[in-house]
């Protein structure tokens, strides 16, 4: 089974050098969620996906659209610049 939105949701946290721990507790206090790091590990791991109301927080919260975190581009573009 093809992990794209995990691969995607792993490299966007590593690259902004966040433990997982880091990034729950930040998406939470901007979203009002109640993220844990076990959601993200099965997310990233390939065993479940975000719902589509949280993956686009989370394409909001790596500001990437939410075409790249699901697959259907490899280009990032801002989640921003989608709102103009």
């Amino acid at each position: 089974m093809d992990n794209i939105v995990g691969n995607r949701l792993k490299k966007l946290r590593t690259e902004q050098q966040l433990t997982m721990e880091m990034m729950v507790e930040d998406f939470n206090m901007k979203f009002g969620e109640s993220l844990n790091t076990s959601q993200v590990s099965r997310w990233e791991n390939g065993k479940t996906d975000p719902g589509l109301s949280t993956g686009a927080k989370l394409a909001m919260y790596y500001n990437v659209s939410l075409d790249y975190l699901i697959g259907l581009t490899d280009v990032k573009t801002p989640s921003r610049l989608l709102a103009l």
